[in-house]
């Protein structure tokens, strides 16, 4: 093969290289990126059901789109969301739990970190009205070697938004004590608190 040979085929390579990408670039599409707690989840896209870690994208079609969110013995989730064409769309979900063994799948440090997202997520929302509900929201998350305290979702009242719970993690059991002191030291009354407790030293919840 000489060398204008070489070339040649490199040109008309290079050329098809070149086609490809604009038309690919022309295709509608655009993308889902699912952060979910659980961590697996079976999602249904305008009727199409998959199953989705989380962290994962999925490209979909540019314009209405029709997603539910399920997971046995988790409550389902639904929503309807208008993507514009190239355009990238988070959808934030925690499942609620509807048993023992759900609320383990929970406990992961995967879906805590979801959890905590969409707690801190209520905070900004709810804005000066929130913070005034729960002054302590000024303070979390209050982070000790033996446990973490922040904000997350109520589990008293769980479709009422202007609610939230405030959830101390546990590393050690022993250390239960030593965060309700931490919280009543800097003036607050944990009555007037929904606390939950996540045991993740036993992989055990409570509610108060």
């Amino acid at each position: 093969m000489t060398r204008k040979q070489i070339i040649l085929i490199a040109s008309i390579v290079a050329t098809l290289i070149i086609i490809g990408v604009i038309i690919n670039s022309l295709i509608p599409r655009a993308t889902l990126i699912f952060a979910v707690a659980p961590e697996s989840v079976t999602v249904v896209i305008n009727g199409k059901s998959q199953t989705v870690t989380n962290g994962q994208s999925i490209t979909v079609t540019p314009g209405d789109i029709t997603i539910e969110i399920t997971r046995s013995e988790f409550a389902s989730y639904s929503d309807k969301v208008t993507m514009k064409n190239h355009e990238t769309k988070e959808i934030l979900v925690a499942l609620d739990a509807q048993t023992d063994g759900a609320k383990q799948l929970l406990l992961t440090a995967g879906s805590q970190k979801i959890i905590q997202r969409i707690g801190g997520k209520k905070v900004q929302e709810g804005g000066d009205a929130l913070t005034k509900a729960y002054p302590i929201l000024k303070e979390l998350p209050i982070t000790d070697k033996f446990y973490k305290i922040l904000p997350c979702d109520s589990e008293q009242n769980p479709d009422d938004t202007s609610k939230i719970a405030i959830c101390i993690q546990l590393f050690d059991l022993e250390a239960k004590e030593s965060a309700i002191n931490e919280l009543t030291t800097r003036g607050y009354d944990i009555t007037k608190y929904e606390i939950i407790y996540l045991d993740l030293s036993y992989n055990t919840s409570s509610v108060e």
